[in-house]
């Protein structure tokens, strides 16, 4: 009796099968996004609604797993089946982090009214759904002080004043603490008093941010893009207030984009180049080097060129991967010293930002620490060669 019942389940489990194989293409077929644009700030949860066509598939399967098929940067948090007036939707609540991602479809699994098997199937859209994440004002994510000396963020034009500068302003009697290899021999030897050099301090009103993005940037959760992004954006808006001027740059290994100068009150514009950036369907790295590196120098002294009339800093945040990286930041540095450009270099190894960052630190990102490990030697390479290199623990405020 045990066999007889057996083999007549499996006859009913097999009928039910190619009864129900059908329905696999209609599940291919009965999905489509209501709207393909979606807008919405970092930190807030969206919800794209997908139309179901076909509504015999819906009364006759139960929808038991949806996956969106989209980049890693955009997670699918919860998933509802409803009807909404005279016909039904799929509604989607994603979270993610700063960036465009596009969602091209979904895989799909629903179940039969026997509850004997599963139907997988999966769901292409028309065209691509692109959810664009702004990033939010943060709350001081980087010491715009490590960045900007105290005589630079004070002055928004430049003036002559006493500083650090290299041309001399004048000559005053020497007092205890000063250096002595500021002291004025000449006129120590007219005057019988030792007397000291001082020099011409140099303040700027431009303020140029490049950013260097490769593919490594986007994997983890959350990536190292979140925290560089907001690092960016929290600096240009101190720096807008201490009455610079703003230029952002930002390369990755697919596209590269500009803002206009960013002035007082114009701030949205930093938000915007970020939330631009089109996240990688598959960040894993497919070379050893990146691109991104690669045109670094060319791409900085063209910004440079158009946004600074006159002298500026020029801070550069990038993940040096080789020696060919740290050969090029050398030219670079060279070629900015001749325009009398001050360049800072913020090193963002990506696990290493994730790691100081994260209120969570898992296995995979511990192991892609390790293996960031060997590239330390290329920051102090760079600290000996350009002077003002920092690593993500002496900017970062996490």
């Amino acid at each position: 009796m045990i066999a007889v019942y057996v083999n007549l389940l499996t006859l009913t489990a097999l009928g039910a099968t190619f009864s129900l194989l059908p329905l696999g293409s209609y599940l291919s077929t009965g999905f489509d996004a209501e709207r393909y644009e979606y807008s919405f700030i970092e930190g807030e949860d969206t919800t794209i609604r997908v139309v179901v066509r076909s509504e015999r598939v819906v009364k006759l399967l139960r929808v038991v797993k949806v996956e969106p098929i989209c980049d890693y940067g955009l997670v699918l948090v919860d998933y509802k089946l409803h009807r909404d007036g005279d016909r039904y939707l799929l509604s989607l609540r994603f979270s993610g982090s700063v960036g465009t991602h596009r969602v091209r479809g979904l895989a799909i699994v629903a179940r039969d009214p026997f509850n004997l098997i599963n139907i997988r199937a999966i769901a292409l859209f028309k065209s691509e759904v692109r959810v664009c994440i702004i990033p939010a004002l943060p709350v001081a994510r980087i010491s715009t002080e490590v960045l900007l000396a105290r005589e630079y963020l004070y002055e928004s034009a430049l003036t002559r004043r006493r500083g650090l500068g290299i041309d001399v302003l004048g000559v005053r009697e020497y007092v205890p603490g000063d250096d002595f290899r500021k002291i004025a021999w000449k006129a120590t030897a007219k005057t019988g008093r030792l007397m000291v050099k001082e020099f011409e301090g140099r303040s700027f009103r431009n303020l140029v941010v490049i950013v260097s993005l490769h593919n490594e940037h986007f994997l983890g959760h959350p990536p190292a893009v979140h925290f560089i992004a907001r690092a960016v954006v929290g600096l240009v808006h101190e720096a807008l207030r201490k009455g610079l001027s703003v230029s952002v740059g930002v390369v990755t290994e697919d596209t590269m984009s500009i803002t206009d100068t960013i002035h007082r009150g114009r701030s949205q514009e930093v938000h915007a180049i970020f939330a631009a950036i089109t996240w990688p369907l598959t960040p894993t790295p497919q070379r050893s080097y990146a691109s991104s590196n690669r045109i670094i120098r060319w791409f900085t002294k063209q910004v440079v060129s158009e946004a600074c009339k006159e002298p500026c800093i020029v801070a550069l945040f990038i993940d040096p991967r080789d020696d060919f990286d740290v050969i090029s930041l050398e030219m670079l540095k060279r070629d900015l010293d001749v325009g009398r450009h001050e360049l800072k270099v913020f090193l963002t190894p990506p696990s290493i930002v994730s790691l100081l960052c994260s209120e969570k630190v898992d296995e995979d990102m511990l192991r892609r620490a390790y293996l960031e490990k060997p590239r330390t030697s290329f920051a102090h390479m760079l600290k000996s060669i350009i002077g003002s290199v920092y690593a993500p623990v002496e900017y970062l405020q996490c």
